[in-house]
């Protein structure tokens, strides 16, 4: 992959339009469409980590070189997840690509917990569909039934296991192939999905990387990237941001630009707010993410594991509903893969007599729960843990399994363990109507610094149950086509 790099002294010598810090999936589908309306534009991209190619990722079994666990401190039980270096999280990510449901986006006025979105599903449908072209979503053209305009995928569905079929055909209008940005079939140099279950490390490259699968984007003349660049603060006249200061072999630069975007992930983008002393609407505050639990269900004398991808079906029967005044909502999500469970041993000879489930669940996000600068070298992560209202849920989950999978030879059901992080950060730099308790509006711009904008998972209200990738990225497309 070619991009033009530039060094920390060069940034430093000239203004450019635009400063992008961080290059996860908010800054790269905001400047998929951003780069093509203003090419005359000089665009920067900081970011903290370095380029890192599929290959070198696959050699070193990790995606980035630096460990994340040394730029935080925690307060707390609550662990985290996420990647420093080129492309972000679309490095270490599932590929897990599902639509959030239109009920998600007005939780507190439907349900009287939690908060509303100042946006509606109806604001992004179009979006979604031009974020699942972009990573050529492998999907169930019947989603429509339940997420309005859905179904138009770029890749047909993976391949159902045996179990799975069983489940379509008695639950077909709430059993789905799992949307997924990992391709059914080969295009190109993109091979097919090879089922191993090491998503974060796709061996194929089925997996969507934007920094193999945007080649557009990082070839465009007006683009600069600045690696190993990592932002200390903002720097902020009136009702203006003028530059951003960052630090790269133990020397400050700065970068001054006409439009700054903040798109580092949900605990790095707060502190740089705090460190830069704009602290309006309490950046840091109301982090967390979804509850993410596997549980075994043992078979009797069925097998499982022949579908066609990691994680090949969803069961979105309580995904909502008024049950979500009392605890979170909750999505199955059936695993074909070894590496999260399964591979039974007792008895002997009935080693695929299993099928792992998922379980994701809703959590709501409480102000306390925060990202602290407690004058330190690094964030702190301040969280108490998962709420009652998503251990409620995953009760609630496990209670109905018996029902909702009643179409398999049950034998037994087992909670293995709650998983410590989801791996989505969501919530630190939330969107609202209220300058007093929201940091950004509903177009992703800081209600104070009129040209700063927000993006990412960070500014998510609520956590939902859906993995936030596909609306993050189908968001900041929206942002990028109308900012």
């Amino acid at each position: 992959m070619n991009f033009r790099a530039v060094s920390p002294s060069a940034v430093a010598s000239d203004g450019w339009d635009v400063v992008v810090i961080g290059s996860g999936f908010g800054s790269l589908f905001f400047l998929h469409e951003y780069l093509k309306r203003h090419p005359q534009q000089r665009v920067l991209v900081l970011e903290w980590g370095s380029h890192h190619s599929r290959q070198w990722q696959l050699e070193h079994r990790k995606n980035s070189a630096i460990d994340h666990g040394s730029t935080i401190s925690k307060d707390g039980a609550k662990d985290w997840n996420f990647n420093i270096g080129l492309g972000g999280g679309t490095n270490c990510w599932q590929g897990m690509a599902a639509r959030m449901h239109p009920h998600d986006f007005e939780l507190r006025s439907r349900y009287g917990v939690g908060f509303d979105w100042p946006i509606s599903y109806d604001d992004i449908a179009e979006y979604y569909d031009a974020a699942e072209a972009i990573m050529m979503v492998a999907g169930d053209k019947e989603a429509g039934t339940v997420f309005p305009g859905a179904g138009r995928f770029p890749q047909d569905q993976h391949k159902f296991s045996a179990t799975e079929r069983l489940l379509k055909a008695a639950r077909p209008d709430t059993f789905f192939a799992a949307p997924q940005a990992k391709l059914s079939t080969r295009v190109g140099n993109r091979a097919g999905c090879c089922n191993n279950g090491t998503c974060s490390l796709c061996p194929t490259g089925a997996k969507f990387y934007a920094v193999e699968n945007m080649a557009e984007l990082w070839g465009a003349p007006n683009l600069a990237i600045c690696t190993g660049a990592r932002v200390r603060r903002i720097e902020a006249t009136g009702p203006k941001a003028d530059a951003v200061v960052f630090e790269s072999e133990g020397r400050e630069f700065t970068a001054r630009g006409e439009l700054i975007v903040l798109g580092a992930n949900g605990i790095h983008s707060p502190f740089i707010l705090q460190q830069s002393e704009i602290t309006d609407g309490g950046p840091g505050d109301y982090i967390g993410e979804k509850m993410l639990a596997f549980v075994e269900v043992f078979l009797d004398g069925m097998d499982h594991f022949d579908g066609g991808t990691a994680t090949t079906g969803y069961e979105l029967s309580y995904i909502d509903g008024p049950h979500r005044a009392r605890h979170g909502a909750v999505q199955y999500w059936t695993n074909n893969s070894f590496l999260w469970g399964g591979l039974r041993l007792d008895p002997p000879h009935r080693y695929r007599e299993v099928l792992p489930l998922g379980i994701t669940v809703e959590d709501l996000l409480f102000k306390e729960n925060t990202v602290v600068d407690d004058g330190g070298d690094v964030p702190t992560v301040r969280h108490a843990g998962f709420s009652d209202y998503a251990h409620k849920g995953l009760d609630f989950a496990i209670a109905q399994i018996p029902e909702v999978f009643s179409a398999l030879p049950i034998e037994a059901i087992e909670l293995r363990r709650i998983l410590p992080t989801a791996d989505q950060i969501q919530g630190s730099l939330r969107m609202g109507s209220d300058p007093e308790t929201s940091v950004v509006d509903a177009g992703q711009v800081h209600h104070r610094l009129r040209n700063l904008l927000v993006v990412g998972t960070s500014v998510f209200p609520t956590t939902s149950w859906a993995a936030p990738s596909l609306t993050c990225a189908a968001m900041s497309l929206k942002l990028g086509t109308e900012i």
